[in-house]
């Protein structure tokens, strides 16, 4: 009889051992699966990353490209505005005395000046004229010779009401 106790302990002992590791093996399947599970996920995370990575790369090429072209457009902009500058400081309009001519003769291109031809001529001619008047305004002029050129020019805008010839060249245009 007590090596039946003996027997039935140890079959107990060995039930209860199969039991444990059937559980055992059981729980280790599960962690497995959940461990796969996870791999899966983690994969997929990576994954979404790396395409984020992708996007955020593309967008910071594009964002440096339209930063060299905001550049470039601010560079010229800023060339077109001084060229502009330049242009209005120099007044290149050239206004036609006279379209009268013979072929003898030549054009002339005379600057007049007039500093205060507001108060003497026209009061309500606009800022930028009156500037263009007290700098000087170019005048093409058909004459046979320079001094005829002048006597054109002081039959129009006599000396006596300020008008000031500043210079006479040769038109070639």
């Amino acid at each position: 009889m007590a090596a039946m106790v003996y027997v039935f302990a140890g079959m107990v002992g060995f039930v209860a051992l199969v039991v444990s590791m059937v559980h055992a093996i059981k729980r280790l399947k599960e962690t497995e699966a959940t461990m796969t599970k996870i791999e899966s996920r983690r994969q997929a995370q990576v994954e979404r990353i790396k395409r984020a990575a992708r996007g955020t790369l593309g967008q910071a090429r594009e964002l440096a490209a339209m930063r060299r072209r905001k550049t470039a457009i601010e560079i010229a902009c800023q060339e077109i505005e001084e060229r502009l500058n330049a242009t209005r400081a120099l007044d290149r309009r050239l206004f036609v005395l006279d379209d009268r001519r013979s072929e003898a003769e030549q054009g002339w291109i005379v600057r007049i000046a007039h500093p205060d031809y507001a108060h003497k001529v026209n009061a309500k001619l606009e800022r930028t004229a009156l500037e263009s008047w007290r700098r000087g305004r170019r005048f093409l002029v058909w004459a046979a010779d320079e001094k005829r050129a002048h006597e054109k020019v002081h039959a129009r805008f006599p000396e006596n009401k300020g008008f000031t010839l500043q210079s006479t060249e040769r038109y070639e245009g």
